[in-house]
């Protein structure tokens, strides 16, 4: 598109661009003018965040519906660890001195993580519940460690206790069920 005056309205154009998909900054850049001009066109006399959450709110959007509930379960402060325990356990590397994303077939969010975990997550090494407004008494775990080809996909992540996983540590499950198999031999013997 061409470059406009200030002085001509652009809402139709604006809304064009929005509709296709185009961020705030990409019509900046394509038309010239203010991003405050262009939130003005998009939010209808609102910031266009609290237009699109209205919007998604009244069509029953699943997505907002899902988050909104988890929050309410889940405290502020415990969700932003949660989020960071997300992006973590995405970038998690074998070779630990690069903090790299590795290993993704396919990218996830946070409210995946949430849909995984169901309503009462349980350690999947233990069996014992998780609670994740105590964002210190878990851990996202490589199921398949990424040093034993293991990927940071969703499907290998699990949720345990700190403890569970602090034992597990660099070990596949079956190296963890020997070492435990072993320990408890040896506690037997000893008795």
């Amino acid at each position: 598109m061409k470059r406009k005056l200030n002085n001509v309205s652009r809402k139709k154009d604006i809304l064009a661009l929005r509709k296709e998909g185009k961020t705030y900054g990409e019509i900046q850049e394509i038309l010239g003018c203010s991003k405050s001009v262009i939130s003005y066109h998009c939010g209808e006399n609102s910031s266009e965040k609290k237009r699109v959450k209205k919007r998604n709110l009244s069509n029953n959007h699943k997505f907002a519906k899902k988050v909104n509930a988890y929050k309410s379960r889940c405290s502020k402060p415990a969700y932003a660890i949660f989020r960071s325990k997300v992006k973590t356990f995405k970038r998690k590397s074998h070779n630990r001195t690069h903090s790299i994303v590795n290993n993704i077939n396919e990218n996830f969010s946070s409210q995946d993580v949430v849909d995984k975990l169901g309503k009462n997550p349980t350690c999947y090494l233990t069996g014992e519940k998780i609670d994740l407004d105590k964002p210190d008494t878990y851990q996202f775990d490589h199921i398949i460690p990424t040093s034993k080809g293991g990927t940071n996909d969703l499907s290998n992540l699990g949720v345990c206790i700190s403890e569970a996983n602090f034992a597990k540590g660099d070990l596949s499950l079956n190296e963890l069920y020997k070492l435990c198999e072993k320990i408890l031999k040896w506690r037997d013997a000893e008795k």
